[in-house]
C-alpha cells in the first residue's frame, strides 16, 4: 500500500509542467550606506492579479533568488523592520532576470502597531518542509522562541519539551548554531527572528541521530552596541524567577557578545504508583505514594564571545559558554506491599535527592567563500561535564526504626568534535560533501552503603562520519539524492580492573531522496531517508538507583543503536499544510519493568532493545486570517503497530491516537493582543505504555511600548487544572499503573526592555549537538 501509494506521488511529481523555467535573482541594500540587508522579506506576486506565488529571503550578502519561473508578468515586494516597502516589476520572457541592486529607505517612525501582512504565515521550504515567516506576521509578538515553534504544524510542546510530532526531539539550529541547551530558546525573544523553517526529512549533512531540523534566522542587525533586559516570573503555588541579559557591540565586521543567564523554580507533585507482579511466590502488589514532594531547580549560564569578517568572503569566531545547575528532589515515600491479597510489608522513607553539574563548552568556526561556485565551513567543538548525584534515604519497614541509606553517584565527561562542510555550485545542481569527528571519554563511579554495589566504570565512544549530497533541477522539480557514512567504536569498563564489558564496532550508511515541486496551486514533497537513534549514557549507565527495598532503576550497557526508516509525503495549499509519514524502528531501544535478577520479589525499571516499532502519522493545519482573528488549528493523527506478551497473551498496541490544538490570536485596537488557546489529546498508545487524554486551556494578553523597545507578556496556562497524567504499562508478568499531577495551572508575566536591539548573532555552529545532548 505504502509502496504503491511512493510509485503514485512520484509518478504526479514527474507529470509537472516542463515549459522553459527562468530565474529572477537580485540584491536588497540599505540606500544610504550601501550595505546588503540580511533576512529582508521578498513576497512574489502574480499580475494582474497580485495573488501570492511564493517568498523568500535575502542571504548575508543580501542576494535572492526565484527559480524556475514560467514566462509572464510578476510584482516583487520587498519588506525588511525599519524600512520602508519597495515593489518591483519583473517581466520575465526565456532568459534569467537580473533586478540588480534593490534600495530600501529607512522609516521614519516605527510605529506601535501589531503586524497585519498579508504574507502568510507559513509556506512551502525550498526542499520540502515549510518555512515560518515571523518577522512579518503575528508570530514576531507571541513571546520566545520557544513560543514561536509550538506554533509551527507539526511541532508539539508538552511537559515543557519541543518535540516533532512522529519525529521526536528534533536539532534546533539558530543562525546554522546548533543550540547548547533548550533554554536557550527562552532566551531567544520572537520580535528577533526573521524565520523558522522545520525540515521533516534531513539530508546526509546533518548527524544520521536527527530525524527532524529546525533553522532559527534572525533578523539583521545595525552596528552599534545594543542590550536587552528581561525578567520574567512565574506564579503557581510557588515563585519563581528567571533573569536574562545580554550585551552586543557590533562595528564593522567585529561582533562581541555576551549574556548571562539564571533560572530557579520551586514546584509541588503528587505521584501514585501500583505494580502487581505474578511469579512462584503469589501474587506481589506494591503500591507506592508520594503526596506533595518538592522539586527545586536553580541553574546559571554565561556566554561570551565574538565573530569576525576578515573580509566579505571569509569569517571566523568563537564562543564560551559555561553552565551549572542544581536540582533537588525532597520526597516523602509511603510503600505497602501485599502477597496474595494479604498484607506482606509497609514502609515509610523520606529521600532526598541533590544533583549538580557543570559544563564547559568551547566553539570556534571558520567560514570561506573561494569563488561564487566553492564554500567551506569548518567548526570544532571541546565539552567538559561534571555531575554529582547524592541520594539519601531515611527508610522505617514495619514501624522499625529507620535505615539510613545513602547512594552518591559522580561521572565526568570529556568530547572533542570537528566538523567539515564544503559546497560546490555548478551549471547544473548544487554538491555538498565534508566529514566530522567525535571523540568522548567518560568515566564515573557508584558508592552506597549497602542498598546497591559499590564499581567504577570507564566509557569510551568514537565517530568518524563522511557525508555527500546532490540537488538537482529536473522539469520544475527540485531532486535531491544523499548519503552518509558512519562508522563509530565503542569501549566499556566495570571495576577498578576496568573489566571490559561492551568493545564493539559498527558502521552503516545512510542514504536520503527527496522529490518537491508544485502542481497548480498545491506544492508536493516526497521524502525517505533512513537514520538511527544511539541510546543516551543514561540508558547505558549500569549503576542503581535505589526508590525503596521494592523498586530499582538502571540502565543497560549492552544496548543496541536502533535503525529508523522514514517515508514522508508533504503538501501545502493556500492556508492548509499536510504531513503524512510512515515510520519503521528495527531494534527500538524501549523503557519497561522487569524483575530483578537478585531478588525476584522487587522491581526493575530498566531499558532494552525490542524487535520493531512501527506508526503511519498525519498532521494537518489550517492557518489564516480572517478580520481581526487568526487562527492556526492542528490535528495530529497517529496509528502504532506493536504488540508485547503480558501474562501469557500477546497484546496488539494499534489504536488510533490524535491531539487537537488550536491557537487563537485576536488582535485589539491599540496593538493589544489577546490569545485564546486550547489543547487536547486523547488516550494514546505509545508501545507497551498507555496515557489517558485530557485537556489544557491557556490563555494571555500581550503589548509592546516605547516604539517595541519595552515588552509586557501575561499568560496563563491550564486555566482550569485539566493536566492530569495517568497511565498503565503491561508486560509479561508485571502490570503498572500510575496517576501523577505535576503543577501545571500558573501565571507567568515576562517583561522585557532591549536598548538599540539590532545586536548580530554568532554565526558558528556545533559540531557536535547530538552527542552534546545525549
Amino acid at each position: 500500500m505504502i509502496m504503491k501509494t511512493s510509485i503514485l506521488f512520484i509518478y504526479m511529481l514527474l507529470a509537472f509542467t516542463t515549459k522553459a523555467a527562468v530565474t529572477v535573482s537580485g540584491k536588497i541594500v540599505e540606500n544610504t550606506s550601501n550595505e546588503p540587508l540580511e533576512y529582508a522579506n521578498i513576497v512574489l506576486l502574480s499580475l494582474p492579479d497580485s495573488t501570492f506565488l511564493t517568498g523568500t529571503t535575502s542571504n548575508e550578502k543580501g542576494l535572492f533568488r526565484f527559480d524556475n519561473l514560467n514566462s509572464g508578468k510578476y510584482l516583487l515586494k520587498i519588506s525588511y523592520v525599519g524600512f520602508e516597502d519597495r515593489h518591483v516589476r519583473a517581466d520575465v520572457s526565456s532568459i534569467p532576470v537580473d533586478l540588480g541592486d534593490i534600495r530600501l529607505d529607512e522609516s521614519n517612525v516605527l510605529n506601535e502597531v501589531v503586524v497585519t501582512s498579508k504574507i502568510p504565515p507559513f509556506q512551502s521550504g525550498i526542499n520540502g518542509g515549510i518555512v515560518a515567516n515571523v518577522s512579518t506576521t503575528l508570530l514576531s509578538t507571541v513571546g520566545t522562541a520557544s513560543d514561536v515553534l509550538q506554533r509551527m504544524p507539526g511541532v508539539v510542546s508538552e511537559n515543557g519539551r519541543i518535540t516533532v510530532f512522529g519525529k521526536g526531539a528534533p536539532i534546533v539550529y539558530i543562525n546554522n548554531r546548533k543550540i547548547q541547551d533548550a533554554s536557550e530558546l527562552e532566551r531567544l525573544e520572537s520580535s528577533e527572528i526573521s524565520t523558522v523553517e522545520l525540515i521533516t526529512s534531513p539530508g546526509a549533512k546533518y548527524d544520521a541521530e536527527g530525524r527532524a531540523v529546525l533553522l532559527i534566522k534572525t533578523k539583521n542587525r545595525t552596528s552599534g552596541f545594543s542590550a536587552q533586559i528581561t525578567e520574567r516570573f512565574r506564579v503557581g503555588k510557588y515563585l519563581g524567577d528567571n533573569e536574562n541579559v545580554s550585551a552586543a557591540y557590533a562595528q564593522g565586521g567585529l561582533n562581541l557578545f555576551a549574556s548571562y543567564y539564571h533560572n530557579y523554580t520551586k514546584r509541588e507533585s503528587t505521584e501514585d504508583h501500583f505494580f502487581t507482579l505474578k511469579n512462584a511466590d503469589g501474587l506481589w502488589k506494591h503500591t507506592t505514594l508520594l503526596p506533595g514532594y518538592l522539586y527545586y531547580g536553580n541553574s546559571q549560564q554565561a556566554t561570551a564571545g565574538f565573530d569576525y569578517s576578515l573580509n566579505d568572503k571569509h569569517a571566523i569566531g568563537g564562543q564560551y559558554q559555561f553552565y551549572t545547575s542544581g536540582y533537588e528532589y525532597d520526597m516523602p515515600i509511603s510503600t505497602s506491599t501485599d502477597l496474595d491479597d494479604a498484607l506482606f510489608e509497609t514502609s515509610q522513607s523520606q529521600s532526598y535527592t541533590k544533583d549538580e553539574g557543570c559544563q564547559h563548552l568551547v566553539n570556534a568556526f571558520y567560514n570561506g567563500d573561494f569563488s561564487d561556485r566553492f564554500s567551506l565551513r569548518l567548526d570544532f567543538d571541546y565539552l567538559k561535564n561534571h555531575n554529582n548525584k547524592d541520594q539519601q534515604t531515611e527508610e522505617s519497614v514495619n514501624s522499625a526504626p529507620a535505615n539510613a541509606v545513602d547512594i552518591f553517584n559522580q561521572t565526568d565527561y570529556d568530547l572533542y568534535a570537528g566538523k567539515l562542510t564544503n559546497g560546490w555550485k555548478s551549471d547544473s545542481g548544487i554538491i555538498e560533501f565534508g566529514g566530522e569527528y567525535n571523540n568522548i571519554a567518560g568515566n564515573g563511579f557508584v558508592r552506597s552503603n549497602g542498598a546497591t554495589d559499590n564499581t567504577e566504570f570507564t566509557n569510551t565512544e568514537k565517530k568518524a562520519a563522511a557525508f555527500a549530497s546532490y540537488s538537482h533541477k529536473l522539469a520544475g522539480m527540485n531532486v535531491v539524492a544523499g548519503l552518509r557514512y558512519e562508522y563509530t567504536t565503542e569501549h566499556y569498563t566495570e571495576g577498578s580492573g576496568r573489566k571490559p564489558i561492551i568493545d564493539r564496532t559498527y558502521s552503516d550508511w545512510y542514504p536520503n531522496f527527496s522529490v518537491s515541486g508544485a502542481m497548480k496551486n498545491v506544492d508536493l514533497s516526497l521524502a525517505f531517508n533512513k537514520r538511527t537513534q544511539r541510546p543516551n549514557f543514561n540508558q547505558l549507565n549500569g549503576n542503581v538507583i535505589y526508590v525503596n527495598r521494592f523498586v530499582f532503576q538502571k540502565g543497560d550497557p549492552y544496548l543496541n543503536k536502533s535503525n529508523i526508516y522514514d517515508l514522508n509525503l508533504q503538501a501545502t495549499f493556500k492556508a492548509f499544510y499536510l504531513n503524512m509519514g510512515y515510520t519503521y524502528i528495527k531494534n527500538p531501544v524501549l523503557l519497561f519493568f522487569t524483575e530483578q535478577e537478585n531478588n525476584p520479589n522487587a522491581i526493575l525499571s530498566t531499558y532494552a532493545n525490542f524487535p520493531e516499532y512501527q506508526t503511519l502519522h498525519a498532521t494537518l493545519n489550517w492557518n489564516t486570517k480572517i478580520a481581526f482573528w487568526q487562527p492556526n488549528y492542528s490535528i495530529n493523527l497517529t496509528k502504532p503497530f506493536f504488540s508485547a506478551n503480558y501474562d501469557g497473551q500477546m497484546i496488539e498496541y494499534d489504536k488510533f491516537n490524535y491531539s487537537l490544538r488550536a491557537y487563537n490570536d485576536f488582535m485589539l485596537p491599540k496593538g493589544w493582543v489577546l490569545s485564546c488557546n486550547f489543547f487536547h489529546w486523547s488516550d494514546r498508545q505509545d508501545a507497551f505504555f498507555e496515557s489517558k487524554g485530557y485537556q489544557r486551556f491557556d490563555a494571555g494578553l500581550r503589548k509592546s511600548f516605547l516604539n517595541n523597545s519595552l515588552r509586557f507578556n501575561l499568560m496563563v496556562y491550564d486555566l482550569f487544572d485539566g493536566v492530569k497524567e495517568k497511565a498503565h504499562m503491561q508486560l509479561d508478568n508485571i502490570f503498572w499503573d500510575t496517576d501523577k499531577k505535576n503543577e501545571t495551572r500558573y501565571v507567568t508575566l515576562s517583561i522585557t526592555y532591549m536598548f538599540n536591539n539590532y545586536k548580530k548573532k554568532y554565526r558558528g555552529e556545533s559540531a557536535a549537538q547530538d552527542d552534546i545532548n545525549r
